[in-house]
């Protein structure tokens, strides 16, 4: 390299550098100063709203993509659970269709959108992703249970129908209308808590079903189990991002009372719309009764009977999606935080796809009264 040359890059180099160092002191000077109004009534920079927009946008559009497979997304009983968790996790931000957004949520900055123009916008499992993990620098938080992807996946499917195919018909889906005008008096209907402890817009009571089948029927099972599962789901060892918000705003008290409730209130028999045919009822009834033991399965009875433990669930009439769902959750490790859920995962591992369905449509097709023995022992029956 000739000497002039080199001189050349030497001047390009310290020039370069000495701007950097300024650049780097403004910079600093800027930051230090609190010039910059962090205020939510001002508006950001046009460059800073376009550059954090802009990355939102792709970095949704790029993790989505390693999102699995969607279920059904029409499926009723996926939007009517999703459309009664968006009634107490996120109309008091996004608003109910229809209706405007909160005067005191919209002075965030950047406000919460009314859902139906990005929503539109997105894929569904764009929305999957964003529902699940919430978005930086927004207030949108992430789902409570990482594990529960099967909970995101049905506020997923509301929001897919949000406004259009609600808009009518929202109170329905959200069990709003389920409620009656003076709530408060019941341990169902919330008092002065959030609509989050509205119990009765999803579970039964005494003159309604469940919202969905894939929401539990609570009557008629034992204090000491439904005790149990709320301590669970407001500590977080039962994953549920619907649940936990629920569980952790009541207190002791309140627990126990919602419990005697639940226990005292008789349940009504399922009405069998969708009754399964008798041969996958009876290989549930064998399954239920004998095990397999050829696989290491016990018999359900063993420890769902009549004569059960008070800390286990009574399982004669329940809705066969919830048992299914629950099952094939253990299966994925989703519900193995527990003493409890660590027994259940190990045989629901060992259970085909068709034992869980036939085992889900016995117990469904009984009803909630059904006095179920403990089965006897293989050298009892012999």
């Amino acid at each position: 390299m000739i000497p002039g040359t080199f001189a050349a890059w030497k001047r390009l180099a310290l020039a370069t550098g000495i701007i950097a160092v300024f650049l780097a002191a403004g910079i600093a000077a800027f930051i230090w100063s609190g010039v910059y109004n962090v205020a939510a009534t001002r508006e950001h920079f046009a460059i800073t709203t376009w550059l954090l927009e802009t990355l939102r946008r792709q970095s949704v559009e790029t993790y989505s993509y390693f999102v699995e497979s969607p279920p059904p997304l029409d499926d009723p009983d996926l939007i009517s659970l999703g459309a009664a968790h968006y009634e107490g996790g996120c109309a008091p931000c996004h608003s109910r269709p229809g209706e405007p957004i909160d005067a005191i949520v919209s002075g965030m900055l950047p406000p919460p959108p009314p859902l139906a123009d990005p929503v539109a916008r997105q894929s569904s499992k764009e929305v999957f992703w964003t529902v699940k993990h919430g978005l930086k620098y927004t207030g949108m938080p992430a789902w409570s249970s990482q594990e529960r992807g099967d909970e995101v996946w049905a506020l997923t499917a509301f929001l897919r129908q949000f406004p259009r195919d609600v808009a009518g018909d929202y109170f329905r889906l959200s069990g709003v209308d389920r409620l009656p005008p003076e709530t408060g008096e019941s341990p169902t209907h919330g008092g002065g808590t959030v609509a989050l402890t509205q119990c009765i817009r999803c579970h039964d009571d005494a003159d309604r079903e469940t919202i969905s089948n894939l929401v539990p029927r609570l009557a008629g099972q034992s204090p000491d189990y439904l005790l149990r599962t709320l301590a669970e789901y407001a500590a977080g060892t039962r994953p549920s991002g619907i649940m936990q918000p629920v569980a952790e705003s009541l207190d002791q008290d309140e627990m126990r009372e919602l419990a005697a409730y639940y226990a005292r209130l008789g349940a009504k028999p399922q009405p069998n719309n969708d009754r399964p045919d008798a041969k996958r009822i009876e290989r549930g009834r064998i399954l239920a009764t004998n095990g397999d033991s050829e696989n290491g399965v016990p018999p359900c009875l063993a420890c769902h009977s009549a004569s059960r433990a008070a800390a286990f669930p009574a399982l004669a009439g329940q809705n066969a999606d919830y048992l299914t769902g629950q099952l094939r959750l253990w299966q994925s490790g989703g519900r193995d935080t527990t003493g409890y859920g660590q027994i259940m995962e190990t045989v629901a591992r060992r259970l085909t796809d068709e034992q869980i369905s036939d085992v889900a449509a016995y117990f469904a097709s009984l009803p909630p009264s059904a006095a179920l023995d403990r089965p006897t022992s293989p050298e009892a029956r012999q």
